[in-house]
């Protein structure tokens, strides 16, 4: 894979899939916040964090909702994988937005433990509405996730969405490990590259592999197709990290809508970081250097400690190793259609990404 930033593209067919079917992950996120109490401005908060109001929470046009609502990645991913083993893609839609609502509150969450000012080029909830109503909201959006995955009960027998349920709860026992981890290396000087892939495998592949698997568990997938999915997921997901990564430092900030060098900034120990420090012993001279760049968030320092142990070659090595290992859990699904065709065509472009 090639390190260029240039932005990548699907095909018409592929992105006219796409846009037919985040509708339906809106609608049935929409249909489970319709559900529960009326009048209280938490719900239309959600609303402002999923893209569908504006600051004043007015309602914003389509083509403004698409902006600022993220890239439904997770959900669709999720109804193409119930639809290339045989599935109606509308029949997997709430366990989609399940999975969007899981990805959702993570982030709202995410913005206020990193005091993260914008997402999406716009003020995050807790910017705008204060951290303990951020907290609500996060919270609440997390039992959204329970009422979306309940209305798979009107296509699916009670084994099949209690199976559902049951792959989602591991998903985000997974997920809130991996930010857990993610946050105590923040205060660890060092971190070794398997406790950095222990932590990614939770925060973020431990979900796209939930987002597959359940997909192919509601389309009524084999048991092989739903392991082989499943393993596509977990390998993007660990590619897809590894590519965000590259992003958090390298990102063009009018792409990436932050700073360069932003996980520096933070203190993040980010893959580029974690292979830094292994190739920089605390002894040495380029050591020492790395590690007071890294303590005083002095980004070009950092930046040149990186560049001379060739960390965005490694990075790029990593994001090429698990790219081969997630296609190749695709072909052993064996969903040759346009469906297939389609997860793959995403997954290319993700892990191609500027943003």
């Amino acid at each position: 894979m090639s390190t260029s930033t240039a932005a990548p593209s699907v095909s018409a067919e592929v992105a006219a899939m796409i846009e037919e079917r985040v509708p339906w992950l809106d609608e049935e996120m929409a249909a489970a916040l319709a559900s529960a109490s009326a009048g209280l401005p938490l719900y239309d908060w959600a609303r402002y964090h999923l893209g569908w109001l504006d600051g004043d929470l007015r309602q914003l046009s389509p083509e403004e909702r698409r902006k600022h609502g993220g890239k439904r990645l997770r959900g669709v991913l999720c109804i193409l994988a119930g639809e290339a083993v045989g599935g109606e893609g509308r029949a997997v839609a709430p366990g989609g937005a399940a999975i969007e609502f899981i990805h959702n509150f993570s982030l709202v969450h995410d913005d206020v433990e990193d005091n993260d000012a914008e997402r999406r080029h716009r003020p995050t909830v807790w910017k705008l509405w204060g951290v303990p109503q951020a907290i609500n909201v996060g919270s609440n959006m997390q039992t959204m996730v329970n009422v979306a995955a309940l209305r798979l009960g009107a296509h699916h027998p009670p084994e099949r969405v209690v199976a559902g349920l049951e792959t989602i709860t591991r998903a985000i026992v997974r997920m809130t490990e991996g930010q857990c981890l993610d946050m105590s290396f923040e205060h660890r000087e060092e971190v070794s590259l398997d406790d950095y892939f222990r932590m990614t495998g939770g925060k973020t592949a431990a979900l796209i592999k939930a987002a597959l698997g359940i997909g192919a568990l509601l389309g009524g997938g084999s048991a092989e197709q739903q392991d082989a999915l499943s393993t596509f997921g977990w390998e993007f997901g660990l590619a897809f990290q590894c590519r965000d990564d590259y992003l958090g430092i390298w990102g063009l900030p009018e792409r990436t809508g932050k700073p360069v060098g932003s996980d520096i900034l933070s203190g993040k120990r980010s893959l580029p970081i974690v292979y830094a420090l292994e190739q920089s012993p605390a002894e040495g001279q380029s050591g020492q250097r790395l590690r007071s760049a890294l303590q005083e968030r002095d980004v070009p320092r950092v930046l040149e400690c990186l560049e001379a142990v060739d960390a965005p070659a490694f990075v790029f090595e990593c994001v090429n190793r698990y790219t081969v290992a997630c296609l190749a859990g695709l072909e052993r699904a064996k969903v040759q259609n346009r469906y297939g065709d389609a997860i793959r065509a995403i997954a290319e472009y993700a892990l191609a990404r500027d943003s």
